[in-house]
């Protein structure tokens, strides 16, 4: 597969300057298709309604201890010898940092992005809404057991209606639902657009979680990623706290863990914050968090035991050996384990907190699916241990 040069949207004439031609421009229609995405994923508010997140008086200093990776080498799937630099541009990184033992020891940004540029993060916002959720049940303020068609009356009759919270956060709830992002005729596509087509007249998140009424499996037999999974849950937050999702989100993660900068959750076409993919911000809050969580005691240690290894496997993640499912939490449990939160497009967050490592990063792939990039993920998070160890 020929993908193309990773530009730099500075150059490359796609922003919505007043002297690019009209056809040109970055639109609702066409900003998550490359090479629009490599201006839109930090521009997203621009383009969809936002909802800001509160800033913490006192954002958490990061420290710095520079460590030189220009040696650094590893080799791909195919056995091709890739230096750090190489790795960053064949995986189209817009900005990235790595965390080690309490310090940045790597700081990297490309395609006009700075420190202070906030970036559409998608899936990691479901991790984010995960996190919440398992905050707010080790304090007593929710139960993991309640029921879905019990918290969200509308969901009663549908796939979601007998699925219990702790289905919905290990994605084993049953609902039948195509993700498969290659295939344009696939429900992914057509449910998205109650997040970015207004036109559509779709009603949002909630006007659309009540169509999806087939069932796969009985809840909690069988783990399947699907998008719309962390929609229910971010509905039922809602509806257990009478809290809105950046409410929750600030109170409960973002101002504990420090984060300072500029942050904000897109909104789907009925106004109501995205749980499952609308977070947007820097790399440098993205670290605050990797620390909070190394830091987190029983929270880290909730996400680190995983879900059912069974379950996982039987799903055939093949590019996930070894791994589980948590709280929208990708779980690694080789030696030593680790855990990711993961976006389409390239986004990542891994952390390693049995040696104090985390690999915050952005992009903007041109193609979707993660599964493209997880084995060379996979190898340069492995390399950069070694390195750093």
């Amino acid at each position: 597969m020929t993908l193309p040069a990773p530009l730099d949207w500075t150059d490359a004439g796609i922003g919505p300057g007043p002297d690019i031609p009209l056809d040109r421009r970055v639109t609702r229609a066409n900003w998550r298709l490359w090479p629009y995405s490599r201006w839109a994923f930090q521009h997203a508010h621009e383009l969809v309604p936002s909802r800001g997140l509160p800033r913490a008086a006192t954002p958490r200093v990061l420290a710095e201890r520079p460590a030189n990776l220009a040696d650094l080498h590893f080799t791909d799937e195919a056995g091709q010898a890739l230096s750090w630099a190489d790795f960053l541009e064949r995986t189209y990184t817009d900005g990235l940092i790595v965390l080690h033992r309490g310090a940045v020891v790597h700081e990297y940004y490309a395609n006009g992005m700075t420190p202070a540029t906030p970036h559409m993060l998608f899936s990691i916002t479901k991790s984010l809404a995960g996190l919440v959720a398992e905050r707010l049940i080790a304090r007593g303020l929710i139960d993991a057991d309640l029921m879905v068609g019990e918290i969200v009356p509308e969901l009663a009759a549908g796939a979601f209606g007998p699925a219990r919270l702790r289905h919905l956060l290990d994605m084993t709830d049953g609902a039948a639902f195509d993700e498969n992002y290659a295939d344009a005729d696939a429900e992914v596509h057509r449910y998205s657009a109650a997040y970015w087509t207004p036109e559509a007249g779709l009603g949002g998140v909630l006007g659309q979680l009540p169509t999806i009424v087939r069932r796969a499996s009985e809840p909690g037999t069988r783990f399947a990623y699907r998008t719309p999974v962390a929609d229910v849950l971010g509905l039922a937050l809602r509806r257990a706290t009478g809290r809105s999702l950046a409410e929750l989100v600030a109170e409960q993660i973002w101002l504990p863990a420090g984060c300072g900068d500029e942050a904000y959750m897109l909104l789907d076409t009925a106004g109501m914050e995205i749980a499952a993919t609308g977070f947007n911000a820097t790399v440098r809050d993205m670290a605050r968090l990797a620390l909070w969580l190394i830091e987190g005691g029983a929270l880290l240690a909730g996400l680190i035991a995983g879900g059912d290894r069974t379950l996982f496997a039987a799903a055939g993640q093949a590019t996930r050996p070894d791994g589980s499912y948590r709280s929208f939490w990708w779980i690694d449990h080789g030696a030593p384990p680790s855990i990711m939160a993961n976006g389409v497009f390239g986004q990542r967050l891994w952390i390693d907190p049995d040696n104090g490592i985390a690999v915050a990063r952005v992009g903007t792939h041109p193609i979707a699916s993660n599964s493209v990039t997880d084995g060379l993920h996979r190898r340069a998070f492995e390399a950069l241990r070694s390195a750093l160890l």
